[in-house]
């Protein structure tokens, strides 16, 4: 076999050929269809059997597509190389080169997916808020609000980054940023926001829940939040609560000085106090149908806690909370909850809360005008410790002071006792309660409560 040249090839009937390199390097091979056109091949013995690897198509014309008879040449002598070098059947070692290309190419394919599902820093955030409010924690909306507030709005392009590529010095950086303003305490909380939602980025990978709920992947290997210290002097233990002088007016006057508001927002402030301060965001969800006037108790569902697990709590009433309860009926009798201004869902906690922020700056102004001291301000946080407080002076033992405020106070029988079941202890702790209670809104000497003599008054009523 001679020198192929482009005129040989041009008069080519079938078959042309010309070797490459020494001998048993295999040869050029051009093979013409019945088409006209000319394929080009690398054809070789291996193990006594002719084998033929395809190049491509030859370039019959100058402008045609193909290969030249140069390149042609050149590409077989890179496969007679790559065959010596292979030590085995070249065809099987091509294809196994194909296949490690593709799989190569897959594994490029699926990380650039994966990367275009890796969740950023403000996707994490948001994310994590979705899940507060699908577990239906009233503090999503203010972890929402921080997060915007001190991350999301002054750090954008740390908010676009992975989650997974954000350091601890970055995390510095954000808190530093709050303390350098003055804002110590919620610095704090912001850590620990941030410290959950990372918590809940590196579980929700393997959660098909959150999976079908957001379809972002975070890929997150450590919580950089955690080598950030919590600032521990930065955090005021409120010990707030009102006295019996506050607790008196408060009873009395709210609702009068507040009287361009519907009176609903005083009776659930009376309500909280009638029930030793359970928390106004689960009596506000209270409907009537959770009431039971028979037994004379009341039920919610608790979902502050660990984990946002829903417990059912039923809980006595008085003879004074009932009464409180007649007054919201010829308010919110047809409503569905009791506690409603206007029929369409129950009041708003942070309206509540307003109502009682107009009251204490209407006592402030009112000393101002009297030229007294002006009164420290209290919230509906304060009214639960304030009721916590009445119950220790009423010498209520701590097992049914959180039994009756549906606290957890981490013992066994606390995470496994059914608190409903409790009803009796409950009930003889809400008296001894009530007795106190009742003696300061009438104004009288409370230093110590006689309970006999509050059974006595009591005996001709309804039992509880």
């Amino acid at each position: 076999m001679g020198k192929l040249t482009a005129l040989a090839i041009k008069s080519m009937k079938y078959k042309l050929s010309e070797p490459v390199g020494s001998r048993g390097d295999g040869a050029l091979l051009l093979e013409k269809r019945k088409s006209g056109t000319v394929e080009v091949y690398y054809r070789y013995k291996h193990q006594g059997k002719e084998s033929k690897v395809k190049i491509g198509q030859y370039k019959t014309t100058r402008d045609g597509n193909g290969y030249s008879l140069a390149e042609c040449r050149d590409r077989v002598q890179e496969l007679a190389k790559t065959r010596r070098e292979c030590d085995g059947d070249l065809k099987e070692h091509l294809t196994g080169q194909k296949q490690e290309q593709e799989r190569i190419r897959a594994e490029r394919k699926r990380k650039s997916e994966l990367e275009a599902l890796q969740g950023t820093l403000g996707e994490l955030c948001e994310n994590y808020v979705a899940a507060l409010v699908r577990q239906g924690k009233k503090s999503a909306s203010q972890v929402e609000g921080c997060f915007e507030r001190y991350v999301l709005k002054p750090f954008p392009d740390l908010a676009s980054r992975k989650a997974r590529e954000v350091s601890v010095d970055d995390i510095v950086s954000i808190i530093r940023r709050m303390i350098e303003k003055g804002i110590t305490t919620t610095s704090n909380r912001l850590r620990s926001y941030l410290h959950a939602a990372y918590e809940y980025g590196m579980k929700a990978d393997n959660d098909p829940r959150e999976q079908l709920a957001h379809g972002k992947r975070f890929l997150i290997e450590h919580n950089p939040v955690a080598a950030v210290p919590r600032q521990t002097d930065y955090e005021r233990v409120r010990d707030r609560y009102l006295s019996h002088e506050e607790i008196h007016r408060l009873w009395h006057d709210f609702s009068t000085i507040l009287s361009n508001r519907s009176p609903i927002y005083g009776l659930l402030l009376r309500f909280m106090l009638a029930t030793a301060g359970n928390r106004p965001e689960q009596l506000r969800q209270c409907k009537w149908s959770d009431i039971d006037f028979n037994r004379r108790t009341f039920t919610f569902i608790e979902r502050k806690g660990k984990g946002g697990i829903p417990k059912k709590r039923v809980m006595p009433l008085t003879n004074r909370a009932v009464s409180i309860l007649e007054e919201v009926a010829i308010i919110s009798g047809n409503f569905e909850w009791p506690f409603s201004a206007n029929g369409r869902g129950p009041i708003n906690i942070s309206t509540f809360s307003h109502r009682i922020r107009d009251y204490c700056f209407y006592l402030e102004a009112e000393a101002k005008a009297k030229g007294e001291e002006l009164p420290e301000s209290f919230t509906a946080k304060d009214i639960r410790t304030t009721a916590t407080n009445l119950l220790i002076e009423s010498r209520v033992l701590q097992e049914q002071r959180f039994l009756l405020q549906s606290r957890e106070d981490g013992s066994i029988e606390s995470k496994h006792y059914d608190h409903s079941d409790r009803l009796p202890e409950k009930r003889e702790a809400l008296k001894r309660y009530d007795a106190l209670l009742e003696k300061i809104i009438k104004g009288e000497n409370t230093k110590l409560v006689d309970f006999e003599q509050y059974k006595q008054s009591t005996s001709q009523q309804s039992n509880l």
